[in-house]
């Protein structure tokens, strides 16, 4: 029995179509839903009746069509719609299986969820009329757990800043925008003064308090855009994307002093704490120059008493 004659015993279609835990749904040529399945009625949230002769996007709920008030093909973004692309695609080579794999809200139950999606879709006939069937499966969590993963790996254990490794890699990438002229980047580099005479005095729990505190300090008042990353032991790197080069400057002298008057309390003892501050204003040959700028002028900040901000 060839594909054909199978898509045409209904009987069995149906059968094959219900024991099937991917969403299966068709679509004819104006890419209309003709036909769901019950993983596809249990993944988006609706029955049968409420899908049947929309539009491919309306009936999943698309953000595109959804947030735009629009049918399905009708945005502008539909003209870069991967389903619709495999679709169309599909009814010009109907011996080819059409591969696509997206990420985009959907609306389901009116709640905006982002999904990761595996897609495939099929030319088949069906009912006597030329149609697409297409197969998704619901990829989202697993997706997520990779993405924790990789976070993970990206991060310090301590602090939760980014590592030295994701510093290079995505400070490198903001490094290049810069030469291009896309955007301004200053490069800082941050030690926590007499940090050695913390853990010799208070112990080094009190010493990983202050590193974690500090952290926070960073990540409360710099933005998520930013790369703050702790470079290694007590020292920090941030790469900052500004309108004024100067602006940083003055972000860092505020982050100085928010340190430098915080309470820092572990376990009833007040540990004063102070920070020093390279500041790399210019673009030099390489991402890894500018990081030895800051850090220069990070050591001459120490020299010339610590808790202050040099930038050049």
């Amino acid at each position: 029995m060839n594909e054909k004659n199978i898509l045409e015993n209904i009987k069995l279609t149906n059968f094959l179509l219900e024991n099937l835990t991917t969403a299966v749904f068709l679509v004819d040529k104006e890419l209309k839903v003709r036909k769901v399945n019950s993983a596809y009625k249990e993944l988006f949230a609706k029955s049968e009746n409420e899908v049947l002769n929309k539009l491919c996007g309306n009936s999943i709920g698309c953000s595109f069509a959804e947030e735009s008030n629009k049918l399905c093909g009708t945005t502008k973004e539909c003209a870069q719609c991967t389903i619709r692309g495999c679709v169309n695609k599909g009814f010009k080579d109907i011996n080819e299986i059409q591969n696509t794999y997206i990420t985009r809200k959907f609306y389901i139950e009116g709640k905006p969820l982002m999904k990761y999606f595996r897609i495939k879709t099929k030319y088949v006939h069906y009912e006597n009329e030329d149609m697409a069937i297409i197969a998704i499966d619901d990829v989202t969590e697993l997706e997520e757990e990779k993405n924790k993963i990789k976070d993970m790996a990206q991060r310090d254990y301590l602090t939760n800043l980014y590592n030295r490794r994701y510093l290079y890699e995505m400070g490198d990438m903001m490094f290049q925008n810069a030469l291009r002229g896309n955007m301004n980047i200053i490069v800082v580099m941050i030690d926590i003064d007499f940090f050695k005479k913390i853990n010799d005095n208070y112990g080094h729990g009190a010493g990983d308090f202050i590193l974690k505190t500090i952290s926070d300090v960073f990540k409360e008042n710099l933005r998520k855009a930013d790369i703050i990353s702790r470079y290694g032991g007590e020292e920090f790197c941030i790469v900052m994307n500004v309108k004024e080069k100067r602006d940083g400057v003055i972000i860092m002298e505020k982050i100085r002093e928010i340190v430098e008057k915080q309470s820092f309390i572990y376990e009833g003892k007040k540990i004063d704490v102070t920070i020093s501050v390279g500041v790399s204003l210019e673009i030099e040959e390489t991402f890894e120059e500018c990081i030895k700028i800051a850090d220069k002028l990070l050591y001459e900040a120490k020299e010339k008493g610590r808790n202050r901000v040099i930038a050049e």
